[in-house]
């Protein structure tokens, strides 16, 4: 019996010395998924002033856009959230004077928004946007909430 103990002693000290460092790997991978993943990702970024977050894109806010909130996430890049509500009329006049021929789409969009679009900016100077990702939701009475995302990788 001994040595039939000796031997399960022998196996399980590896086993344990392994599946700690797992463990402690899984974790990490499931917080980072969960953060990229998040759902309201306003929940784990810092809120920031508008206009630094539209700084980052070189283009101004929309002179009618109400309740804003802008956050910023620095991971592997930099990226804002811009959230706003403005009429539609607004949104479509914004949207043509300051990236012209972009057209909100229902089609390709993710989630439970109503019309998106991907802008690709372009040449930008280093440290800005390089292209953002626009989603909007109808809300009643022609009003529109748009959440804009900026980023630079």
């Amino acid at each position: 019996m001994d040595g039939t103990r000796g031997r399960a002693a022998r196996f399980r000290s590896p086993l344990v010395l392994l599946a700690l460092p797992a463990l402690v790997v899984a974790w990490i991978g499931w917080s980072v998924i969960g953060f990229l993943t998040s759902d309201d990702p306003l929940d784990s970024a810092s809120q920031v002033p508008c206009d630094e977050a539209m700084e980052f894109t070189g283009v101004p806010l929309p002179a009618g856009a109400r309740d804003r909130r802008c956050v910023t996430r620095v991971w592997l890049d930099t990226e804002y959230d811009v959230r706003f509500r403005i009429t539609r009329k607004e949104l479509d006049a914004w949207l043509e004077s300051e990236f012209p021929g972009t057209e909100l789409d229902p089609e390709f969009c993710a989630g439970e928004v109503d019309a998106c679009a991907h802008i690709d900016f372009g040449n930008q100077r280093p440290g800005q946007a390089v292209a953002a990702d626009v989603s909007v939701v109808y809300e009643g009475g022609g009003t529109a909430l748009v959440r804009f995302e900026p980023f630079d990788v």
